[in-house]
């Protein structure tokens, strides 16, 4: 998805000195980090701009091509969309090698003791952007759902060989990860009410939801005939 992007940000070089310029310097938001995934979503939708994003050769192009298309983006928003999410991953990976640092990331108390162990190993970002990825991982079109020994449905991701079930179960717990999804996210902006949890793009379906079904008009009349004969 992220074609040469991965190239200007996220080799060696441009990628400490970017994570170090990020960690000082953090002014931007959730309408930057959502405009930046809506841009990248135009790019899988249109082959002509996947073809042209895939030849730019300077940042400066790639911008310009964004402007093209309507986006209005900096060297600068890209670094740190692209700088905060690998530190998360990087993390999560870390983790996934390490049982120690994996317990003691699932035993955090809240998020912010969870950030301050992310830092302690040199991963710096905030509690509000490890909400933003888990919660977009979270209503991925790439969620499998199984069972398990309770009937219960629970959704699995995996990014490689990263487990993401545990981080978004654990931002559940906190509460930084709303527990309800709607099927299709809203076209109008909402984002003058992103601090209510209960507009639809904060919303996602419950693990159990499922496992629930509709009961046929035969089987209703049934209960409410048990019910009165019990009366």
């Amino acid at each position: 998805m992220y074609y040469q992007l991965w190239n200007f940000f996220l080799r060696e070089e441009q990628y400490f000195f970017w994570k170090e310029k990020i960690k000082i310097n953090k002014e931007f938001d959730r309408l930057t980090w959502q405009k930046i995934i809506n841009f990248l979503s135009l790019i899988e939708q249109s082959f002509l701009l996947k073809s042209q994003l895939g030849e730019t050769d300077s940042v400066e192009r790639f911008i310009n091509l964004a402007t093209e298309n309507g986006y209005s983006l900096t060297a600068e928003e890209l670094a740190w969309f692209l700088t905060t999410r690998k530190q998360i991953w990087d993390l999560f990976d870390l983790a996934q090698k390490t049982p120690s640092l994996k317990e003691q990331l699932l035993t955090a108390k809240n998020p912010q003791e969870f950030i301050k162990i992310a830092a302690e190993n040199g991963y710096y970002f905030s509690v509000e952007e490890l909400a933003w990825l888990l919660t977009e991982i979270k209503s991925s079109s790439e969620l499998v759902s199984i069972n398990n020994s309770v009937g219960e449905i629970l959704t699995v991701s995996n990014y490689g060989r990263i487990e993401t079930g545990y981080w978004i179960w654990l931002a559940e717990d906190w509460g930084i990860v709303p527990p309800f999804c709607h099927r299709d996210q809203p076209v109008t902006s909402l984002s003058q009410y992103m601090h209510n949890p209960f507009l639809p793009d904060r919303c996602f379906l419950p693990k159990s939801y499922f496992n629930q079904r509709l009961l046929s008009r035969v089987e209703v009349e049934g209960r409410r005939q048990e019910a009165g004969s019990r009366r």
